[in-house]
């Protein structure tokens, strides 16, 4: 399996890093409408192609592509990748509209490929190590679940983060929170308040929101404006789990009884996990199943939530 990185952002580096450790697909080229830039991540990344995006859509060697470019043009290049049959993984928050998303989805099925978002925080061990203690009742029940991510100003005033329909704290940050509550609670959310500070022309710089995952109360906060706690919390009736920036580490700690106990999972990577878990999909063909999956999420009426960010429906569409 052959797979190339559309874009070539500070992101497209760490992702690159990502794929030293992944088995069963090769990282070949670099794609950006700057193609000099390719050349220059090409070169120091050792990968032997480099070029423009239609070079790699043309290119029948090439099995998928890593989508890291601005939200914008996700929808435009998701499309062109399929209709090239190019399985696609696309960066967070892949798509903001819910028939883009369905439109998108069902061109993969058509066409036999995977689409899938990379929301790399579910499949990080220590997340996954989170979730079976819950299971397996450490805590007790779970009663209370937040996910909290902010991040300071950092941002010139005509950067696309502020963009109505691409940008804003939810978007950028919120694709974060909402994925590992529903993935940890596996329940369908509904939404009870929300607050967010965008205007008819400027996108949300805080948003909170409260959710009740069927009697577990959820909270999220994101903010790319103030400085604060960026963290998972889960709370149950013995006990506490605390996961600070939880999209990239292995570690955390939990409290039972009062005790504090550490938890340290391996971090290889933060990006190679999802590459792996996209790398395993494709290699034994069951991207027709994930599509499956999705209808079946969409048919149980999950999409109701959209309203508060589609990533119940993107995110629970994978993970199988």
């Amino acid at each position: 399996m052959k797979t190339v990185i559309f874009g070539c952002g500070k992101i497209a580096k760490r992702i690159a890093k990502g794929f030293s450790f992944v088995e069963g697909n090769e990282l070949v080229g670099f794609a950006s409408r700057d193609v000099e830039k390719a050349k220059s991540y090409a070169e120091e990344f050792n990968t032997p192609l480099y070029g423009n995006y239609d070079f790699f859509l043309n290119n029948n060697d090439i099995d998928a592509v890593y989508l890291a470019t601005y939200n914008l043009n996700h929808y435009e290049l998701i499309k062109k990748c399929l209709e090239h049959h190019k399985h696609v993984i696309c960066e967070k928050p892949m798509l903001s509209d819910i028939d883009e998303n369905n439109e998108l989805f069902d061109l993969a099925k058509n066409n036999n490929c995977l689409l899938m978002e990379a929301m790399k925080a579910v499949f990080l061990p220590i997340n996954i190590k989170v979730k079976q203690m819950i299971k397996d009742g450490i805590i007790g029940e779970v009663k209370y679940i937040e996910a909290s991510f902010i991040r300071g100003p950092r941002h010139p005033e005509d950067h696309w983060i502020y963009d109505l329909k691409t940008g804003g704290a939810l978007k950028d940050l919120g694709s974060y929170c909402a994925a590992i509550m529903n993935f940890m609670t596996d329940v369908k959310p509904n939404v009870i308040y929300k607050y967010s500070n965008n205007t008819d022309k400027l996108a949300d710089t805080i948003t909170e929101i409260n959710v009740d995952y069927d009697g577990i109360n959820g909270h999220l906060l994101v903010s790319n404006e103030i400085t604060g706690d960026s963290s998972l919390n889960i709370y149950g009736t013995n006990g506490y789990i605390k996961i600070p920036e939880f999209w990239k580490v292995g570690k955390g700690y939990y409290v039972v009884n009062g005790e504090r106990f550490e938890l340290n999972e391996e971090m290889k990577n933060d990006f190679y996990y999802e590459i792996q878990h996209f790398t395993n999909l494709v290699n034994n063909k069951i991207y027709t199943d994930v599509t499956a999956q999705r209808n079946k999420w969409l048919a149980d009426g999950h999409a109701e939530a959209s309203d508060w960010t589609d990533a119940q429906v993107r995110n629970n569409t994978y993970r199988i």
